[in-house]
């Protein structure tokens, strides 16, 4: 599923629908809300807030209905965003595993090189050395 493609569209469709509604009209919400928090929004939250002095909302406004559209629309881009940066974040895991891969094995091919070049150079006799060194030192 292409999350990336239908996002315009739904933004629209959104649009469209806060704009056609009347003022009054009851909308059902766009996403079902866990019973948990219906349930905990109607006793002690809204007693707490008129309390503090927070105007009651109108939950049939148009105003209303436009901000939750709006908040529907930017809780949605944002995890649009956390999903296209989840899955970058799994494509450079892939690129830096191949990578990883192939340095393993370069370093595989050189620690045998390695290990060919000593024994080659363990064979040749050490008097063939003692002359170079000693030219070398001096």
């Amino acid at each position: 599923i292409d999350l990336s493609s239908s996002l315009p569209s739904q933004i629209e469709t959104c649009a469209q629908t806060s704009v056609s509604l009347t003022t009054g009209q009851p909308t059902p919400p766009t996403t079902p809300e866990p019973v948990s928090a219906v349930s905990s929004a109607k006793s002690s939250p809204r007693k707490m807030g008129r309390e503090k002095g927070k105007k009651s909302v109108d939950r049939f406004s148009m105003e209303y209905r436009q901000r939750r559209e709006r908040n529907n629309i930017a809780v949605r881009k944002s995890r649009d965003k956390a999903k296209r940066r989840n899955l970058e974040m799994q494509d450079k895991l892939l690129e830096l595993s191949a990578e990883n891969e192939k340095l393993h094995k370069t370093i595989e091919q050189l620690t045998r090189e390695l290990t060919g070049l000593r024994d080659f150079f363990k064979q040749i006799p050490s008097a063939s050395f003692a002359g170079s060194t000693g030219a070398q030192s001096r």
